[in-house]
């Protein structure tokens, strides 16, 4: 039986979290025996995120420092590293031990992005990839696996990406009259490009007066705290609980991503998995999944307009070819699975082991 522990300093939410809570959860489902840690500060935030975690079977620790860690490892055959920060952690409390247990990191994003070049943060997330000897970096696409052997030497392992089909379905039922067009709007992630979306939607409010524009993932506090203000004609749901996003984006046509560039870009797949056509930055990892004017739209994310007449010209199609747009959004979609998912990491953790 696998044992893996899932080092995850977060309070969740997020979706990188979001990724591994549930192939975590498919993992414990399979037999696997498998636990999650987070630091204590974050425990109680992180049930709140994951109330359902009561029921997996996941034993669910947390730690103070890198010595409550270490006393975690050894009813597990391997740690997996969830974001660059935990590979630090991880690495200090294997050598406080000096345990034999496996490591593996699971890369959910080029991280030395997140931050100015030559800070403390970068190099820390420069480090990461290579900071432990014998590590086993895995991740779930190909832009991710080229980005870091290029940058640092060594190639992660490829495993499968998942989206919730439990949460993520569509509704056939939602009457398709005036496009509602919906973005996420986070100012504290610079890389999600808070303003260049506030400026897309703006424009298209005033191009499409007729349809509807709202966005989520921050309270207006926030947003004015941040210097962010929100065009007229565009509506604020404000943060939503997991559960509440999919039900936006089934009564969505469009959802626009603004990013600089994704990784994988979970919240689009997600959104053709409620039959909502995503439009998606050109620069990463989404070409895994979209297609250009078939089951979403791929722009060039340094240029406003594009996103503009991407959505213009969903809005031009016929009804019948926006239809069979969310029908082929929606049939890719169906193909990510979080069983099979959970099952690439099963494969690789065996491999690890010798199993």
């Amino acid at each position: 039986m696998i044992a893996a522990l899932f080092v995850l300093p977060t309070r969740g939410g997020n979706g990188g979290a979001n990724s591994v809570i549930q192939e975590a959860t498919a993992l414990a489902r399979m037999g696997c025996h498998i636990g999650i840690t987070v630091q204590k500060k974050q425990l109680a935030d992180f049930r709140n995120s994951y109330p359902e975690l009561a029921s997996t079977g996941i034993r669910l620790h947390s730690f103070g420092d890198t010595a409550d860690l270490a006393k975690d490892l050894a009813a597990y055959d391997i740690v997996v590293a969830t974001i660059y920060t935990s590979v630090a952690l991880i690495a200090e409390a294997i050598a406080s031990v000096k345990s034999r247990i496996k490591v593996a990191y699971y890369v959910q994003d080029y991280e030395p992005l997140f931050h100015e070049a030559d800070t403390e943060a970068w190099r820390a997330a420069r480090d990461s990839y290579r900071l432990i000897p014998g590590a086993t970096l895995f991740a779930k696409t190909g832009w991710l696996q080229d980005i870091v052997e290029q940058n640092h030497g060594v190639r992660p392992e490829k495993v499968a990406p998942s989206i919730d089909h439990g949460i993520y379905y569509p509704d056939i039922a939602v009457p398709r009259g005036e496009l509602k067009v919906a973005a996420m709007l986070r100012p504290s992630t610079p890389r999600r490009a808070p303003h260049r979306t506030i400026r897309v939607m703006a424009r298209l409010a005033q191009e499409l007066p007729s349809a509807r524009f709202v966005v989520f993932g921050s309270d207006n506090a926030v947003l004015a705290d941040m210097g962010v203000e929100l065009p007229a004609g565009v509506e604020n749901l404000g943060r939503l609980r997991r559960t509440e996003v999919p039900d936006l984006l089934r009564g969505s046509d469009i959802f626009i991503d603004c990013s600089d560039y994704q990784a994988f870009g979970r919240t689009g797949l997600e959104a053709m998995a409620t039959g909502c056509v995503p439009v998606l930055p050109t620069f990463g990892g989404a070409h895994e999944y979209a297609l250009h004017e078939r089951n979403a739209y791929l722009v060039d994310s340094r240029s406003d307009q594009s996103f503009v007449d991407a959505v213009v010209a969903f809005d031009d199609l016929d009804p019948g070819y926006r239809a069979e747009m969310r029908r082929e959004a929606l049939s890719t979609a169906a193909g990510y699975s979080v069983t099979a998912a959970a099952l690439s990491e099963l494969a690789l953790f065996q491999r690890i082991l010798g199993q």
